[in-house]
Formats: C-alpha cells, sequence, structure tokens
C-alpha cells in the first residue's frame, strides 16, 4: 500500500563522485513518514493513557501488557468460577481481515469521539487518504486502485487507531470479554451449562451486530469453543453452538495467543507442544554443531529454544512437576549438544559451565519481577488488584479456593513465589 506524494529526490553517492554512474536516488519520503508516524503514535497513546479511552479489556499493543498477561488476568477468572462449582465456556471469536477492514471515514468519527481536535483531525484525514495499491504476479501488474480501508500496513500507528476504533466491544454483551488487538473471547460461567451455552449465543451476536455496524466480519467457522469444569463434571455429547448456520462443538484443546488451553487447566498439551516444537530445532543444533562454535550454539540455543521454554513462564508456574519436567529435558538436551557430550553426561556441570540457570530459576525470576511490577503500579490495570502486601512485607492470598483447582490462579502461585523469596 502506498500514498502519492510529489517529492524531489536527493542523489547519494556509492562510489567515485566525479563518476555519475555511481549516483542513486534515495527518496526522503519514507524516512519522514516514519518519523512522523512515531511521533503522533507517541503521542496519541499517551492521550489514550490518560484519558482511559482503551478500555481494561484490551491487552493488545499496549504498554506494560502482553500475551503472558492477557491469559493470566483471564485464567485467574475462569478458574475462580471453577473453583466455585461453575460451568466456564469460553468463546473464542475469528474476526476476518481486522484491519484491512476498517473503513477510514468511521475510523476519523472515531478519532474525533476520543478528543482528537480538528488540527488532528485534519492530519489524520490527510494521511488515510490517497492511498493506493495494486498486485503484482510475474510480468502482469493491476491498475492502481484506491484504497478507501483497512489502517496502513506496517505503521506504527495502525496497532493504536485499531484499538480506538474497536474500544467499545465489550460494552456490548454482558460477558467477561478478553481482547488482544483483533482476537476476541467471550466467556459465560453458570451452573447450568444450557443457561452458559445460551448467554454465548446471545454474546455472540451483540459483537455481530457490533462488528457488522463497524464493518468488521466474524467467521464462524474458525470460532472455537470450550468449556472449562472439573474432571468430575460431564458435558453432554450433543453440546454444541449454532453460530451463522456453523455448528460449534466444544474442544478439549483450544489455542489462544498462541497458548494451548484445555479444559483442565493442567497445561499438558501446551508443554507437549513446545517440547515437540524445542525437539525439533535441538537436532538443527546438532547438526550444525560441527560448524559453530561454543558460544554461536549456546546464542542459537537461547534465541531459537529457551525462548519457546519460557514463554508465557508465569501461566506455567501452576503445572505439576511431572509437565514441567519435560522442559527440563529439553534443556538438558541442549546443553549436550552445545558441548559434544554423551547423551548419559549429568547435565548440572554443562548447565553451569554455559552460564544457563535452570528454567525453574528462571520461571521464579520472571514471576517476581512480574509480581513486583504489579505491586509498584506498572502493569496492565486489569492486573492492578492481583496482590497486596502486608505489614510484614509478606503475602496472603485473597480467598480461600475450594479445590485444589483453584490455587492453580495467578494470585495464589503468585503469592507463594513471593513468600518464598522473602523467606530467603
Amino acid at each position: 500500500m502506498w500514498k502519492k506524494a510529489n517529492i524531489t529526490p536527493i542523489w547519494k553517492g556509492k562510489g567515485s563522485k566525479t563518476d555519475p554512474n555511481n549516483y542513486r536516488p534515495i527518496s526522503i519520503l519514507p524516512i519522514v513518514a516514519r518519523t512522523f508516524e512515531r511521533l503522533i503514535a507517541g503521542q496519541l497513546y499517551l492521550h489514550c493513557d490518560r484519558n482511559g479511552v482503551i478500555p481494561d479489556q484490551q491487552f493488545g499493543f499496549r504498554k506494560r501488557s502482553s500475551c503472558e498477561v492477557a491469559l493470566l488476568k483471564a485464567t485467574d477468572s475462569w478458574i475462580t468460577q471453577v473453583d466455585a462449582g461453575l460451568y466456564v465456556g469460553a468463546l473464542l471469536i475469528d474476526l476476518s481481515k481486522a484491519f484491512d477492514s476498517v473503513p477510514h471515514n468511521q475510523l476519523i468519527d472515531e478519532l474525533s469521539a476520543v478528543g482528537c481536535d480538528d488540527i488532528a483531525l485534519q492530519w489524520f484525514t490527510s494521511y488515510l487518504e490517497d492511498r493506493v495499491q495494486r498486485v503484482t504476479q510475474g510480468n502482469i501488474t493491476t491498475p492502481w486502485m484506491p484504497v478507501t480501508q483497512g489502517v496502513p500496513q506496517g505503521s506504527g500507528l495502525s496497532p493504536i487507531l485499531f484499538n480506538i476504533y474497536v474500544r467499545n466491544l465489550p460494552l456490548v454483551c454482558a460477558s467477561l470479554v478478553i481482547q488482544f488487538a483483533d482476537d476476541t473471547t467471550a466467556s459465560e460461567a453458570d451452573k447450568d451449562i444450557n443457561m452458559v451455552m445460551q448467554r454465548l449465543v446471545t454474546s455472540y451476536g451483540c459483537i455481530k451486530k457490533f462488528c457488522n455496524d463497524k464493518g468488521l466480519s466474524l467467521n464462524a467457522s474458525k470460532t472455537q469453543l470450550i468449556i472449562f469444569k472439573t474432571p468430575a463434571k460431564r458435558v453432554p455429547e450433543n453440546l454444541e453452538l449454532l453460530l451463522d448456520g456453523c455448528a460449534i462443538k466444544p474442544q478439549a484443546v483450544v489455542k489462544l495467543l498462541d497458548f494451548n488451553l484445555d479444559h483442565h487447566f493442567t497445561w499438558s498439551d501446551q508443554i507437549d507442544k513446545v517440547v515437540k516444537k524445542c525437539s525439533g530445532l535441538i537436532g538443527a543444533l546438532v547438526r550444525a554443531s560441527p560448524y559453530l562454535s561454543r558460544e554461536l550454539l549456546r546464542m542459537a540455543y537461547v534465541a531459537l529454544v529457551r525462548s519457546h521454554l519460557d514463554y508465557c513462564s508465569a501461566l506455567l508456574l501452576s503445572a505439576s512437576a511431572t509437565h514441567l519436567g519435560k522442559l527440563d529435558v529439553v534443556q538438558r538436551k541442549a546443553a549436550r549438544a552445545i558441548l559434544h557430550a554423551p547423551k548419559d553426561a549429568h547435565s548440572a556441570p554443562l548447565l553451569e559451565m554455559l552460564s544457563l540457570e535452570t528454567l525453574s530459576e528462571r520461571r521464579y525470576k520472571h514471576s517476581l519481577s512480574l509480581i513486583q511490577n504489579i505491586l509498584l503500579g506498572n502493569c496492565h490495570p486489569a492486573l492492578s488488584d492481583f496482590f497486596a502486601v502486608q505489614p510484614d512485607d509478606s503475602m496472603v492470598a485473597p480467598s480461600k479456593s475450594k479445590l485444589q483447582l483453584g490455587n492453580k490462579r495467578f494470585r495464589i502461585t503468585g503469592v507463594n513465589v513471593y513468600n518464598k523469596f522473602q523467606n530467603l
């Protein structure tokens, strides 16, 4: 996608200044445009933060937020409800090409509604208008066509513009809504599974109407449903939702923000997925080990493998030792591969030689850092009430769990981590 503009090119030499063949034209337009976008985006983010424009339900493209933070908030709410003896139904709604579907005229109206003055609106109007695009395949090129919808791809302004555009989505239904940019999850809880399903259908209808009014569309065929529950509770085999003519059946595992959520909160499917992916990457390390130095192999492990092992590590605090042990096996295999050690070599000295902390140490340190930021108010507002320190610098759980499952909440696992480090 390009924006037409008249600009005089400058010339930059690649070789001898006396040889005109060593000169090439360079447009300063991309440099100026990117600089302006960053400046405007910074001002718009600041305006939204100061005036509470973006709702707490939105976790995407925000400071002090991440996929992990969104999942911690969502699972904390769901586990609390399951611990209270309820069925929890979560509907993972798919928006089709949401970033490419935002009508420019409605976006300008939304910017006006959040407090942008006339001068700012004129700038945004100029920024969005006169954009064109075309498609090239081989020797075939289509004519330039005007672009009247969609936030510009690759722009630093696009995320905040989209968040402003869909900021009122959580208000249109009574369900608990978690957003991460265009990923939208609505959940309901009740002792009666049929009531859960009815409310989810109602919420889906409300969200669909909102999206239709905004020029966005839902893809019911890609929408997922999961019923969180205790193992003792049963779900009817014929249970399903009918959404836009598509029968949506509940799944035992769904993927949300690249994290596999299972209906009993064991995280076993997520860990198995990570182990499988990392095993293939370690195989690549082994094949590369004859050609790379120890330092480069360690660097490759940290960047390509350990990043997967650490993903959402605060959420994994509640996983069983058996499941977490599978992740430790991956790191031990990597250490042996980097140091060309035998498969039965003891891993502790190898990890020390490579200055690699154990995954549990990294998990605890990361969680402690997250907790400290929450206590300092340097966090997403949805987590601000998770923890409170007592006069003796200790923490207590906010509420007592009825079931062992309730102890999987980050409000509980986080308290245990904090108190453990306070006593060291």
